[in-house]
């Protein structure tokens, strides 16, 4: 009788152990395998996020279900609303009667049960063009170059009270003969010049893409910025999507489109 109370009495310990690590450690696994995110970039280009891992799903949009989902919904950085979207061509907004919506603009459209926060931002004429030269002159490139794209964007990247300005200079598709085509992404904070994008060709100015920002953002609610910045070429209909972050003191590429 002593015998079978001290197994009974091991067996509620081990059923209280279990269940207490259950609540510490396996109810957060379970929380953790069920977060994910689906982001959708112009007519082609699906990223997904789950476990801090980033999936191109790009490439075979037909293998994945994604048609007929509510997502939330953006264009040109403004809220539209909440839409199904449906795949063919490019990506179609209904209402919940299944009624066509029209949409303008870039899109950009997610779903899931991350905390996905978007952060206004404008592109403002440059005043001081010495980081610009600086640029030029690194590569040895013209200081009087016809641009084509040259502005900034400011935005608080680092979160630590001090605007950070980020520049786009690029001579893609213009019409004058050049020996060099370019476009360049960096950032400005200190006098201290954070190279992000740089591509260099020929004198062939159609051959490059134009960089521009989509969206300044943060994935999942950690405090950290993340920005997309997008490229288009002269005679292709969807430009490549990067998602950028700021790791070990470098600007990297998170995932492409690509």
């Amino acid at each position: 009788m002593k015998i079978r109370k001290i197994y009974i009495f091991l067996i509620i310990i081990f059923i209280v152990f279990f269940c207490v690590m259950f609540y510490l450690f396996g109810l957060d696994e379970i929380k953790s395998s069920k977060q994910n995110l689906t982001i959708l970039l112009g007519h082609n280009t699906v990223w997904q996020y789950n476990e801090k891992q980033w999936l191109n799903l790009s490439k075979n949009l037909g293998r994945y279900d994604l048609n007929w989902k509510k997502y939330h919904v953006y264009s040109n950085q403004e809220y539209v609303g909440d839409y199904l979207l449906w795949h063919d061509d490019q990506w179609y907004a209904f209402d919940d009667n299944k009624e066509a919506v029209s949409l303008e603009g870039d899109l950009l459209a997610y779903m899931g049960n991350y905390k996905l926060s978007f952060y206004p931002f404008s592109e403002e004429e440059i005043e001081d063009y010495s980081s610009v030269n600086e640029v030029l002159k690194r590569y040895n490139i013209s200081l009087s170059s016809e641009l084509t794209s040259a502005y900034h964007v400011s935005f608080d990247f680092d979160h630590d009270g001090s605007i950070e300005d980020f520049y786009i200079v690029s001579n893609a598709f213009t019409q004058d003969e050049v020996d060099t085509t370019f476009s360049f992404v960096y950032m400005v904070k200190d006098e201290q010049i954070s190279m992000i994008y740089q591509y260099l060709d020929g004198g062939n100015s159609f051959n490059i893409c134009k960089p521009y920002f989509t969206s300044f953002l943060d994935v999942n609610d950690d405090s950290i910025y993340e920005f997309i910045l997008s490229c288009g070429g002269f005679s292709i209909s969807e430009p490549i999507h990067m998602l950028y972050q700021y790791r070990d003191n470098a600007f990297k590429i998170a995932i492409s489109s690509e």
